[in-house]
């Protein structure tokens, strides 16, 4: 049976604005700014334009953003890669598909890296959001305690390693947490599921699995106090 969800620190709960009473600071804006950290709705075209807008606010303004984690220089590197790989992809060959989905994904990760970044430094700040090239959203104080919907959009693929996958999705929420489960049997078997891991975002790298295996894969979001959402539509994939 899949292990319980914990937190960080035993025998906390969330309720309303505190942790076990202990009232959360106040944010010093009363609607926090945000810089995405998913860019999976993008189509392939879409994209490079974006990272190289982030790349160019990001450098104009590296006073504000002093210590990235990504350096610019490797970012432009990350785009100019994308870019050939996706004029290459036109080719309609396998390995050519193949190192676009690579050179996407690595591009996608180290932007939502940057995006993390670029929100502690702002701390919901909308101008240096807005300094930092990164699309954005407004959030409020309000807590939505009802369990998230169920991620869409659910794509298996194989990993660089053997007995690895990489699983995306789209969650309902952003800067979600989510669950990932596998089955290596019967999916509609709920006693066959196991948790796999809890991880950030829309994307799960899974390792570990035996190759020749066809595994269903679902996912679901995290809510507030544990209430736990739908999980998605099951995928499967034969693990090499």
């Amino acid at each position: 049976m899949p292990s319980p969800l914990t937190w960080d620190m035993q025998s906390l709960d969330w309720d309303t604005a505190s942790w076990d009473g202990v009232t959360a600071t106040a944010k010093r804006h009363p609607m926090n700014t945000k810089a995405i950290i998913d860019f999976t709705r993008y189509t392939a075209p879409e994209l490079s334009p974006v990272a190289q807008t982030i790349h160019d606010k990001m450098t104009l303004n590296a006073v504000t953003f002093a210590t990235p984690p990504v350096t610019m220089a490797a970012l432009q590197t990350l785009i100019t890669t994308y870019d050939a790989k996706l004029v290459a992809k036109n080719s309609g060959a396998k390995a050519d598909t193949l190192a676009f989905n690579d050179a996407r994904e690595e591009l996608e990760d180290k932007l939502s890296t940057l995006g993390g970044y670029v929100n502690v430094v702002a701390d919901g700040d909308p101008v240096v959001v807005e300094k930092s090239g990164f699309p954005s959203y407004v959030t409020g104080h309000t807590i939505d305690p009802s369990a998230p919907q169920a991620p869409t959009n659910l794509k298996l693929r194989l990993g660089g390693l053997s007995g690895a996958i990489v699983a995306r999705y789209k969650p309902d929420r952003p800067q979600s947490t989510n669950e990932v489960q596998i089955n290596t049997g019967d999916p509609n078997d709920e006693a066959a599921w196991q948790t796999k891991g809890i991880f950030q975002g829309g994307r799960a790298e899974l390792e570990g699995l035996t190759p020749g295996a066809v595994v269903w894969v679902r996912v679901r979001t995290v809510g507030i106090k544990g209430v736990m959402g739908a999980w998605s539509d099951p995928a499967q994939i034969r693990v090499v």
